[in-house]
């Protein structure tokens, strides 16, 4: 499991979401397929996290002296 690659997975699906005109929509399949595609690469993050994984590097920052 790649976080970097997770989170831009999940940075990307958020994005694609944003760009749907969800009211506009009258077949859901997309969104039913973002929402699936983010919760999948959301739990493996989360699994990731909480086996003691590193962090994506653009969170890093949260993890440097006197930013936590």
């Amino acid at each position: 499991m790649d976080p970097n690659t997770a989170l831009a997975e999940i940075r990307e699906l958020i994005k694609q979401y944003n760009e749907i005109g969800v009211w506009d929509v009258h077949d859901l399949r997309g969104v039913v397929n973002i929402l699936i595609e983010l919760t999948d690469h959301f739990h493996g993050l989360d699994q990731w996290l909480s086996q003691g994984g590193f962090l994506p590097k653009e969170w890093e920052w949260a993890h440097s002296t006197g930013r936590a």
